[in-house]
């Protein structure tokens, strides 16, 4: 019996019965030819198998990983709720996606470890952040208040690095990193429902209260302040 490839299909051509043709799939003349194969060849096939099934699975587990790049845990996605829905009066549909982003992050085994990876690293750059601004206060670093700001420029630029954030874990948002009841307490509502929502000159106005108004560095932990 020999094989021939024709197209997608083999024929077993039999010379001594009369040139019988049976056509069948290719694939099952490879299956049926493995089935005489030797037991070193089989174990190859098993383990190259074994090898391609282990990598596809680490690919599905790095992919769902780098798929939740921006990871919350439990306590920052209540806190991200809590913001979209008392911050606004109609729930938006990109919210609703965050929000789901969110607990399919939290619901990821393949992501748990890099979360608490990812717990620790922002702990350590923030305590960076505190102790490089502390720095350059006690050093008496030159206009405090250099590029306009309404508090230390220092104390922005640990806070924000001088970009209008949108809210983290804990609501605090804008350039000056204001959280909810802060920015309302201090009559920010009349401008935007959060901080990183007003414009620059209001957030200032709201910042400058906030400093002079008695509450100072104790509102910011770059300031020195809880």
């Amino acid at each position: 019996m020999r094989p021939i490839a024709v197209g997608r299909k083999r024929r077993l051509i039999f010379p001594a019965a009369g040139a019988l043709l049976l056509a069948i799939p290719a694939t099952a003349a490879a299956l049926t030819a493995g089935l005489g194969s030797s037991p070193a060849g089989a174990a190859r096939t098993a383990s190259a198998s074994a090898q391609r099934a282990a990598v596809k699975r680490r690919t599905a587990r790095t992919a769902a990983q780098r798929g939740c790049k921006k990871l919350f845990t439990v306590k920052m996605g209540e806190g991200a709720a809590n913001l979209i829905y008392s911050s606004h009066g109609q729930v938006s549909e990109h919210d609703l996606k965050l929000l789901g982003y969110i607990e399919r992050c939290q619901r990821n085994p393949a992501a748990r470890g890099f979360v608490r990876g990812y717990d620790r690293y922002q702990a350590q750059m923030h305590h960076a952040r505190v102790v490089a601004a502390r720095q350059a206060a006690a050093a008496g670093s030159s206009s405090l208040r250099a590029g306009g700001w309404a508090i230390p420029g220092s104390v922005v630029q640990c806070e924000s690095g001088g970009r209008n954030l949108p809210p983290n874990y804990a609501g605090a948002s804008g350039y000056y990193q204001i959280i909810p009841g802060t920015w309302q307490a201090y009559g920010g509502s009349q401008y935007a429902p959060s901080a990183y929502q007003a414009t620059a000159q209001q957030q200032a106005a709201v910042a400058s209260r906030i400093w002079n108004g008695g509450a100072g560095a104790s509102q910011w932990v770059c300031a020195g302040g809880g």
